[in-house]
């Protein structure tokens, strides 16, 4: 009995633990999220006072989607 109680007390510091560095991560990726908006929000500002939109060429495009694409599994695992 007592050694069954040791295990489940082992087992809910560990999970107490995980849960712990998992609530750190997702609020991190939210914290980098919202840093990203304000920053959108503030170039499309920028953009409008300036009058144009300059074309991006074709590698800023690429660089981008690579950085959309780890952003979304960034915030899938945030999510989990």
């Amino acid at each position: 009995l007592l050694r069954r109680l040791v295990t489940l007390i082992s087992a809910q510091a560990a999970l107490g633990a995980s849960s712990q560095a998992f609530r750190k991560q997702a609020e991190g990726a939210s914290q980098a999220a919202r840093q990203y908006l304000e920053d959108n929000d503030a170039l499309r500002k920028q953009l409008q006072e300036s009058g144009g939109a300059p074309s991006p060429t074709r590698d800023e495009n690429e660089t981008l989607k690579a950085k959309v694409e780890s952003l979304k599994e960034e915030l899938e695992l945030s999510k989990r």
